[in-house]
């Protein structure tokens, strides 16, 4: 086993390690977490995660990783701090750092032959495609509830200084209003979906803020002119306002696919916008959509989410939390939810 002092890794460092560990017919395992104030529950799951392998390495999210999908408060402890707890621990083999909110990049480059998922986000975990593509194997890992990072931070203060800012994220076409016609502009073609309105006036008297995220690529393509997008979001703001919903801010990407822009969904551009204007912390937070690039978005984001309609197509191995049938529903499962936790 590596000594204390050897065990963080560069990126580069770690692919040669475990190359050179499967030739000598080794068994490789990783775990990735942010181990921001380490707790038994943290050292329960490194326990399950080391019985599955020879070695075990930790990948272990940044502090720019951390602050993009729980806020600016987090983390607690500076990657610094946490490398060195867990270098101290003599379970973890290896640890290597990532920036971002997910690790399929580096999953994909390192392959270990194990990923060690926790039970909240199972084997339909976002990063098991990554996983099963290059032939390693999900592992679920057991949790014992009341052990989180979160609940010990609670014990220690009764009340945050600032309160944490959580939102639900709406998708427009297919969610709020009925699709039709399939580039929308003009507000005489606008029509709410049955029960939308009370959905949302439901949700208007949440903690949450309400956020609507849209793909319009008619801009680019030429449908209709930003201008007339705008024109017909201002209408809804004050629509919805004279109901008492307040929409916090529409944000809306006017590319296409072969844009390949940061914004369009499922790719989570309007998402870390919406954090830098508004201080949102993303894993307190939901979207909700008809769409399976809501449901990519939301869990490369590490949000709760909740589709309306159909089924995920199965070729993606990705499930949302929930499922819905229309947004009045989604509404209603926040709420149980809430009331759980």
């Amino acid at each position: 086993m590596a000594m204390n002092k050897d065990k963080l890794k560069t990126q580069k460092e770690i692919i040669q390690i475990v190359k050179k560990l499967k030739k000598q017919g080794k068994k490789t395992v990783a775990l990735s977490g942010s181990f921001d104030i380490l707790h038994s529950g943290h050292i329960k799951l490194l326990k399950q995660a080391k019985t599955k392998g020879d070695v075990l390495i930790v990948l272990l999210n940044s502090d720019k990783s951390i602050k993009s999908y729980k806020g600016f408060t987090r983390p607690i402890n500076s990657q610094k701090d946490r490398i060195e707890v867990l270098s101290a621990l003599e379970l973890v083999d290896y640890i290597t750092l990532f920036n971002e909110i997910t690790p399929k990049k580096i999953l994909a480059k390192i392959k270990p032959n194990i990923f060690c998922q926790g039970k909240d986000w199972g084997k339909n975990c976002v990063e098991r495609e990554v996983v099963e593509k290059y032939g390693g194997k999900i592992c679920v890992l057991k949790w014992q509830k009341g052990l989180s990072t979160t609940q010990l931070i609670e014990k220690i203060l009764a009340v945050y200084s600032k309160p944490s800012v959580k939102a639900v994220f709406l998708d427009r076409d297919g969610t709020i209003n009925i699709n039709k016609p399939e580039y929308l502009y003009r507000i005489e073609d606008f029509k709410f979906i049955p029960k939308a309105i009370p959905a949302l006036k439901k949700l208007s008297k949440t903690d949450y803020k309400i956020i609507i995220l849209t793909n319009q690529s008619g801009i680019s393509r030429g449908y209709f002119k930003e201008e007339d997008l705008k024109k017909l979001h201002n209408w809804l703001l004050k629509f919805l306002r004279k109901k008492s919903i307040k929409i916090e801010k529409i944000y809306y990407c006017p590319h296409r696919p072969e844009d390949n822009c940061f914004c369009r969904k499922p790719k989570i551009g309007m998402l870390l916008q919406a954090v830098k204007d508004f201080g949102i912390s993303l894993n307190e937070s939901w979207v909700i959509g008809d769409d399976e690039r809501d449901v990519i978005m939301a869990r490369n984001a590490n949000i709760k989410s909740i589709k309306i309609g159909g089924a995920m197509p199965k070729d993606l191995k990705l499930e949302p939390n929930f499922y819905a049938k229309n947004l009045f529903e989604a509404v209603d499962i926040i709420l149980k939810y809430e009331i759980q936790c």
